[in-house]
């Protein structure tokens, strides 16, 4: 074998390993800081439910309450030692009636990204550590339609306690308006998420809730475990 191709062989050769090195180092769990997601086994978070569906020319204008307790009952690793947590999803219609099972989601996290398996669909819910500047596709990982997210800003209340806003979308027109907001405080998690998808009409002098002819309104508050 000539000295030429001795050489190109060596360079391949060691192309190919240290591709192989940076594969294996990409994929390799990394231990972020996720403050604004705390996942430990036996988190309790309590939410007050607001649907409002709205089709007034079908005299529809149903609003429903209720209440959602979400826990992180047990975690998985797979082979590359990533973590799946198992979230247990309660539902009640009243405060002090009995919790009844409404399904299990589960909780990832690939390095940076949070992922939420919710109902069988992969949604990224948050990138740790967060940062003013972050955004990403929230639909990467389904057949959904690409809907980029970015945190919005960051905000410290009077006790000091940060919160990060992540914005889905914020569009509004004269004949329709479509937000998603969720929100996440430090050491908490997910303390509120806001879906709004309606069709308006066209007076100017009402403020957009009292125009929607069409479509639905969410609201999703944290609550103490007691209320």
């Amino acid at each position: 074998m000539s000295r030429k191709i001795l050489y190109i062989a060596i360079v391949v050769l060691s192309f190919g390993i240290w591709s192989c090195d940076k594969e294996i180092e990409d994929i390799e769990p990394q231990g972020f800081e996720n403050k604004y997601f705390p996942l430990e086994i036996g988190d309790t978070l309590c939410y007050q439910i607001q649907s409002i569906n709205i089709d007034k020319e079908s005299g529809v204008n149903d609003t429903l309450n209720y209440q959602i307790k979400e826990i992180i009952e047990s975690l998985t690793e797979d082979v590359n030692k990533y973590k799946t947590y198992r979230l247990e999803r309660y539902y009640r219609e009243t405060v002090g009636a009995e919790w009844l099972i409404l399904n299990v989601w589960q909780i990832r996290q690939y390095q940076r990204k949070i992922h939420r398996i919710e109902d069988n669909i992969e949604y990224i819910r948050l990138l740790t550590p967060v940062s003013a500047s972050d955004s990403w596709d929230v639909n990467l990982f389904n057949t959904e339609e690409g809907l980029d997210c970015e945190i919005s800003r960051i905000e410290n209340n009077a006790k000091g306690i940060s919160t990060a806003f992540v914005v889905c979308r914020d569009e509004s027109s004269l004949i329709d308006k479509r937000f998603s907001e969720e929100q996440y405080s430090e050491n908490i998690g997910l303390t509120s998420k806001i879906l709004i998808d309606v069709e308006l009409n066209i007076d100017p002098s009402l403020p957009w809730e009292e125009k929607v002819t069409k479509g639905t309104i969410y609201y999703q508050n944290i609550i103490d475990q007691d209320e």
